[in-house]
């Protein structure tokens, strides 16, 4: 039917990739899994391919024009910040994603990240470990039923999230001018300005996508604009916070504590001064993780790609609306 490649396949385990290669393979589809690292090898890769799909690799204007067969892309992920979707759509390329596949992981994690911040969890174990037993060391906490948790993005994980907190009797405020008023009021929430998000909030947690817009949304003007001692979220997209603000905030005390899954640059370095500070929890890009997220993103992968290759726009098309599923057809 077909040739599909995955261009940074060294970022999986092979048994997961299998997943995918099985489901390809029974449709009669050629599946090759690549270990790109530089844009020359993805040019190499990807030129006579139908369909190529991606992890962390970046997929910009250039390697595009170079894709003559390709129908799609698919990013092994819900975020499409890695590819230059305007490109893509001019050529006629389906960008697909994952939107769902690790919905309940990643939230669970926000989850985590919060009540570790709350009760002071990782700081407390960092303390004791130097032989402090002092169950007042460090900033003052409050009882979480007494906080008011802002929420900027109210997708899907950012609604399974609320209706965590929620249930452990927390004030929810989101920002999210992109929903109805009614998706508010069915998850029980307030709909509230960004401006009213930052002043209101003792937690910000942070759920929206890579773009233009959100870039350096945290930065220092918006950090004036929180509480003093609010607490921060990031299990979204590093870029989204300002690291150079963030530390400033840090060391000022206006930001009390810092849960974060995601960076600016990634892996962090061990001399980044983030990593001095007792009330920043940092994990390494691991809220989607999960026996069962993995399996169900290598077969929505694999599906995916078969209806691709069917000449279909499938469900999970970012650029469908802009998109002709002749030209699609055609290739």
């Amino acid at each position: 039917m077909g040739k599909f490649v995955m261009l940074d396949s060294h970022t999986f385990s092979k048994g997961n990739l299998d997943i995918t290669k099985k489901l390809l393979i029974e449709q009669g589809i050629d599946a090759i899994f690549a270990n790109c690292k530089r844009k020359e090898d993805i040019i190499e890769q990807a030129k006579n391919a139908d369909a190529i799909g991606i992890n962390y690799l970046h997929i910009d204007e250039e390697i595009m024009s170079q894709l003559e067969k390709c129908k799609g892309i698919v990013r092994y992920g819900i975020g499409t910040d890695t590819i230059d979707i305007m490109a893509a759509t001019k050529k006629g390329i389906a960008v697909c994603n994952l939107p769902d596949y690790c919905v309940e992981e990643v939230a669970t994690h926000t989850m985590a990240l919060l009540l570790d911040l709350c009760r002071k969890i990782t700081y407390f174990n960092r303390k004791v470990g130097t032989g402090i037993w002092n169950s007042e060391y460090g900033y003052e906490i409050h009882r979480i039923s007494s906080l008011t948790i802002g929420i900027i993005g109210f997708g899907n994980i950012g609604r399974l999230f609320a209706s965590y907190v929620r249930a452990m009797n927390m004030n929810v405020i989101v920002y999210d001018p992109y929903k109805e008023d009614s998706v508010f009021e069915e998850y029980g929430v307030k709909k509230v300005t960004l401006e009213e998000l930052y002043q209101h909030s003792d937690v910000i947690s942070i759920h929206i996508p890579l773009k233009d817009e959100t870039y350096h949304l945290i930065c220092k003007e918006s950090l004036n604009k929180m509480k003093d001692g609010v607490m921060i979220i990031n299990t979204a997209r590093g870029p989204i916070i300002n690291m150079h603000d963030l530390i400033a905030a840090l060391k000022s005390k206006k930001v009390m504590g810092v849960g974060l899954d995601v960076l600016e640059e990634e892996p962090i370095e061990q001399n980044n001064e983030l990593l001095k500070f007792d009330s920043v929890v940092i994990t390494p890009h691991s809220a989607y993780n999960s026996i069962e997220s993995s399996a169900i993103q290598h077969r929505k992968v694999a599906e995916t790609v078969i209806e691709l290759l069917k000449g279909k726009i499938p469900s999970n098309t970012v650029n469908k609306t802009n998109l002709d599923s002749k030209s699609i057809i055609k290739k």
